[in-house]
């Protein structure tokens, strides 16, 4: 059988695994981590109030759904900034759209009615020397187990 690559999160090991699954969870359960997510002038995402300025991961959720999973180096930035946010939106010559312009669009049409993200900063996982190759696993870790995790209301 193969064995994943992996950096400082070793994620073919089962210990390992169920002991970030609990540190996720336990993120997962503060309500400071929850933020309300506008989608705003056509084009952008906005939270009420700044995110964290630190890398780390996003989930979008439709209430307590779980809808996207998203990486960041700047978590502010990727979803409160237009530069950060807009995702192509806005030109009239992209060939397709990603998953977050249908998220946007659904929320505008009002089929997406409860639109919110729960935040992961990279330091709440409390594992010193993350590289690149841990954080792109992470994400992937997130997307496969997001429907597993249970969400705060």
């Amino acid at each position: 059988m193969g064995i994943l690559k992996c950096g400082a999160i070793n994620f073919s090991n089962t210990k390992q695994i169920q002991a970030l699954r609990k540190k996720i969870q336990r993120i997962l359960e503060d309500p400071k981590n929850y933020y309300q997510l506008e989608h705003t002038k056509n084009y952008y995402f906005s939270t009420l109030a700044p995110l964290p300025t630190e890398s780390g991961w996003y989930i979008i959720l439709n209430g307590t759904s779980p809808i996207y999973v998203g990486k960041a180096e700047n978590l502010d930035k990727r979803l409160n900034t237009e530069s950060g946010s807009r995702d192509q939106f806005a030109n009239p010559k992209r060939s397709s759209d990603i998953e977050r312009n249908f998220i946007k669009k659904y929320t505008e049409l009002g089929l997406i009615r409860r639109l919110r993200v729960c935040i992961i900063s990279e330091s709440g996982l409390e594992i010193p020397a993350l590289t690149d190759l841990d954080r792109g696993n992470m994400e992937k870790h997130l997307n496969i187990w997001r429907g597993y995790f249970h969400y705060k209301e």
